[in-house]
C-alpha cells in the first residue's frame, strides 16, 4: 500500500516535469530602445505588451537610463502589440510577431513630442480634401478677396460636408454678400451639423427676417432664446414689443435683465431711462440717459437724450 502511494506521487511529478519543456520551446527574448526623434534616449518610458488572442495578458516593463528595455515572451506563437508611452510624448503602438525560441529581437521606437505630433497632424491634415480648400479660402478672405473665398469654402464643404468651420465661414460670407437666400440655406446646413451654433442661428434669424419668412424667423429665434436667455439684444427686442403697446410694466423686467447682462447696452439704457421718467424717478432717468450718451455719443437717440436731461 505504501509502495503504491509512492509510485502515484512519482507519476504525478513525472507529468509536471514533462509539461515544462513544452513552454520553453515557445519563448522569445525581446530587447528595445526608446528615443526621441533626435536619438536621445528616453528613460522611464512604459512599454506595455498585449495580445488580442488572450485578453487578460499584459506585460509591462520600463526603460532604463539608456532608454533600453528587455522582456521575455513565454508563448511566441501568438501575435502581440507594443504600446510605448512617456510623459510629454505622443504614445506609439506597433504590432509584432517573433519566432519561437529567438533571442535576437531588437525593436527601436522614436517618439514625437506632443507638439511635434500636433504639427505633423496639422501638415498631414492640410493635404486632405476639404481642409486644403478651407485653408486656401481663409487666405483669400484675409486678403479681402471675399467672393473667391466664399467659392473656396463652398468647395471645402463639397469635399468634406462635415467640416463645420467651412460652413461657418461660407454662411457668414453669404450673409455679408447680401445673398439672403444663400445665407439662409447655408445657415440651415450649418445648423444640421451644429444645432447650437450661435453664429448660424443669428444669421438664420436675420436672413429669414429679411426674406419675410416670419415662421422660419420665429423658429430660429425660439432656438436662439433657449440657448441665450440673457442675450441683451433679444431682451431689448422683447421689451420693445411691450413698449410699443404702451406697457411699461411688461417692459420693465426685460430692460432690467438687459442691463444686468450688459450695463452699457445703449438702447436698453435709453428706454429704461424714459420708462423711469414716466414713472417719476427723475434721478434714475437722468442716470440712464447720461449713460446712453456716454456709450453712444453719436447714436440716433443721443440728441433726444440730451434734450430730455435739460428738463430733469
Amino acid at each position: 500500500m505504501m509502495h503504491c502511494r509512492l509510485m502515484t506521487c512519482v507519476a504525478i511529478v513525472g507529468l509536471l516535469v514533462i509539461v515544462e519543456p513544452v513552454h520553453a520551446g515557445t519563448q522569445a527574448k525581446l530587447e528595445g530602445l526608446v528615443t526621441d526623434l533626435g536619438g536621445t534616449p528616453i528613460a522611464d518610458a512604459t512599454v506595455t505588451i498585449t495580445t488580442s488572442e488572450v485578453s487578460s495578458f499584459k506585460k509591462v516593463v520600463r526603460t532604463d537610463k539608456k532608454g533600453e528595455f528587455q522582456a521575455l515572451i513565454l508563448d511566441a506563437t501568438r501575435g502581440y502589440e507594443f504600446l510605448v508611452e512617456a510623459e510629454g510624448f505622443q504614445p506609439q503602438t506597433s504590432p509584432f510577431k517573433v519566432a519561437a525560441g529567438s533571442t535576437d529581437n531588437l525593436f527601436e521606437f522614436k517618439l514625437q513630442t506632443i507638439a511635434q505630433a500636433d504639427v505633423s497632424r496639422g501638415i498631414q491634415q492640410l493635404q486632405e480634401p476639404g481642409y486644403k480648400e478651407l485653408q486656401e479660402g481663409k487666405k483669400l478672405q484675409a486678403a479681402g478677396n471675399l467672393e473667391a473665398a466664399r467659392a473656396k469654402f463652398a468647395e471645402a464643404i463639397a469635399a468634406m460636408p462635415e467640416l463645420l468651420e467651412a460652413h461657418l465661414r461660407f454662411t457668414d460670407l453669404s450673409y455679408e454678400a447680401g445673398d439672403m437666400e444663400g445665407a439662409l440655406a447655408a445657415a440651415r446646413a450649418c445648423l444640421d451639423l451644429d444645432p447650437e451654433s450661435i453664429q448660424c442661428l443669428a444669421i438664420a434669424i436675420n436672413s429669414a427676417g429679411d426674406l419675410g419668412e416670419e415662421a422660419a424667423r420665429a423658429e430660429f429665434m425660439a432656438r436662439y432664446q433657449k440657448l441665450n436667455p440673457n442675450d441683451p439684444t433679444i431682451l431689448f427686442n422683447d421689451a420693445a414689443v411691450f413698449l410699443n403697446n404702451l406697457d411699461d410694466e411688461g417692459a420693465r423686467p426685460l430692460l432690467e435683465r438687459c442691463l444686468d447682462a450688459d450695463p452699457d447696452f445703449p438702447e436698453c439704457n435709453f428706454e429704461y431711462g424714459m420708462l423711469l421718467l414716466r414713472s417719476g424717478d427723475m434721478e434714475g432717468a437722468k442716470r440712464h440717459l447720461q449713460k446712453y450718451i456716454e456709450v453712444a455719443p453719436d447714436g440716433p437717440l443721443a440728441a433726444t437724450a440730451e434734450e430730455t436731461i435739460k428738463y430733469l
